[in-house]
């Protein structure tokens, strides 16, 4: 019977030892400062990948500092770009940027004024100071003037807006002015190694003439002065020359305010007619003496004057 016992006393013993080696261990390993640090610094990583936002650059005392963009001021000041300039770059070169108005073949109404303004870049090694200029070159001045002084230093790497103030022709067509920089010993320079102009180039429409208008109209007064007595009468023999066929209203006119009654003419087809004489009263009685001008108006469909001459008059007693 203690035989038995013993027995299963060591089988249950057995059974214990065997279940303690199958447990999971669960010693935790303690946190140092090193893996604290490790962790801040993935973390830190982690934060930028996902949206990095740069500290701001602070100015560096008595640096020249870059601007981003330029302003609308009446002398802009130089604009720092991000093309840079080669260590072997000559001393005076320029580099176009942007048209930044009146891009290329804009069209202008005849006769219209406009401001066309380019953003030149100093690519040169030198510095544009205010003995710098730009310079007409060739083509269409298009009223521009000839030269244009540089308001503001540039060194190199800015660029600068350069601007002018130009009219446009009224000949319908394509016009093209080119423009270069001068520097301090009059030499001109352009665009690259090239010293290519920097230009404007417009497009003009005029609007289609007309298919009926008066091309031409002149006209003789008998006599072409007079002394004598007053009021006369002066006989006006005019000429009228039409694009093609219409109604022509025309009428005298006098500096002094005298106007004739309005008159017409009808043409069957372009060409010359011979209006009918008129006979325009001029002085009032003796002591009236008048110089001035006369001319034939042509109301319809120019409202154009034509043929201004110069008329005396002397009147004296009977």
């Amino acid at each position: 019977m203690k035989k038995a016992s013993l027995v299963l006393s060591i089988l249950i013993i057995s059974i214990i030892i065997l279940s303690a080696c199958n447990m999971p261990a669960t010693k935790t390993k303690p946190t140092t400062e090193s893996d604290m640090a490790y962790t801040a610094a993935a973390l830190t990583v982690q934060a930028k990948i996902h949206g990095y936002t740069p500290e701001p650059t602070q100015p560096i005392p008595g640096q020249e500092q870059p601007v981003q963009q330029s302003t609308a001021a009446p002398n802009p000041q130089p604009v720092y770009t991000a093309a840079p300039v080669s260590s072997n770059a000559p001393c005076d070169r320029a580099l176009f940027v942007d048209d930044v108005t009146i891009p290329d073949n804009t069209q202008i109404d005849p006769g219209g004024a406009f401001r066309k303004i380019w953003l030149i870049q100093n690519d040169g090694s030198c510095t544009w100071t205010k003995d710098y200029a730009i310079v007409f070159d060739s083509g269409d001045q298009m009223n521009g003037p000839e030269t244009i002084a540089i308001s503001n230093d540039v060194p190199p790497g800015y660029a600068l807006e350069i601007s002018v103030n130009l009219k446009a022709p009224t000949e319908s067509k394509t016009y093209r002015g080119n423009w270069m920089l001068r520097n301090a010993s009059g030499e001109t320079f352009g665009l690259t190694d090239f010293n290519d102009p920097f230009w404007v180039i417009i497009k003009v429409d005029a609007p289609p003439v007309p298919s009926f208008a008066v091309s031409a109209a002149s006209f003789e007064m008998i006599p072409g002065s007079y002394t004598g007595v007053c009021p006369f009468p002066v006989t006006l023999r005019g000429k009228i020359t039409a694009s093609g066929a219409g109604k022509v209203t025309y009428y005298y006119q006098r500096e002094d305010g005298y106007r004739s009654d309005s008159m017409e003419i009808t043409f069957d087809a372009g060409g010359q007619k011979t209006i009918p004489d008129f006979s325009m009263p001029i002085g009032s009685g003796a002591g009236y003496d008048w110089t001035g001008k006369i001319w034939l108006y042509i109301d319809n469909p120019n409202h154009q004057a034509f043929g201004e001459q110069v008329f005396s008059v002397n009147c004296v007693s009977p």
